[in-house]
């Protein structure tokens, strides 16, 4: 049985969920990414009780790496990646060798860390704390990217959206 793999979908310009296609594949991706948080709990905690490491290694790595190999077949980057590029060699600049095994292996403890988590916790608690995080992403990008004039709208458009909700709630 193949898992979802544990890395989003990578694409190309801003995708926007007012048109079909980006309502499409977020809805895609949300269940995509529900269906493995469930699944993989359930073979951490249930009959199988597998370990993160063997779950990873054997269920979702290998699928993964077809999806993340087609996908940059399809967009080119093998391709580019075949002919001599100097900048790319590792004895001319050992930079993008470092920062490809450093994200490897950066990934694969995030992989690791996420499986531990859901065999100790819930699927429920891995999404909100995933909701918690994308908070804090959209708070430290604004600190740091967003003037500040944006940063106030967004803040008022949070707020806005958790009064609404929890006046919604309360009726």
């Amino acid at each position: 049985m193949w898992l979802l793999p544990m890395q989003s979908v990578p694409c190309f310009g801003e995708m926007s969920f007012l048109c079909m296609l980006g309502c499409i594949y977020t809805g895609c991706c949300v269940l995509l990414v529900v269906s493995k948080v469930v699944a993989s709990g359930k073979m951490l905690t249930e009959n199988l009780r597998f370990h993160p490491v063997d779950l990873l290694g054997h269920m979702m790595a290998p699928l993964a790496m077809i999806q993340c190999f087609l996908g940059s077949l399809l967009m080119g980057e093998v391709l580019s990646l075949l002919w001599t590029r100097p900048d790319l060699n590792p004895q001319d600049n050992i930079y993008p060798l470092v920062v490809v095994l450093l994200n490897g292996v950066l990934s694969f403890r995030l992989n690791i860390y996420s499986l531990m988590v859901n065999k100790v916790t819930s699927p429920l608690t891995l999404c909100i704390t995933a909701n918690v995080k994308q908070v804090l992403m959209i708070g430290i990008s604004t600190i740091i990217i967003i003037s500040t004039l944006n940063g106030c709208g967004i803040v008022v458009v949070l707020l806005g959206s958790s009064r609404d909700s929890y006046v919604s709630v309360m009726e």
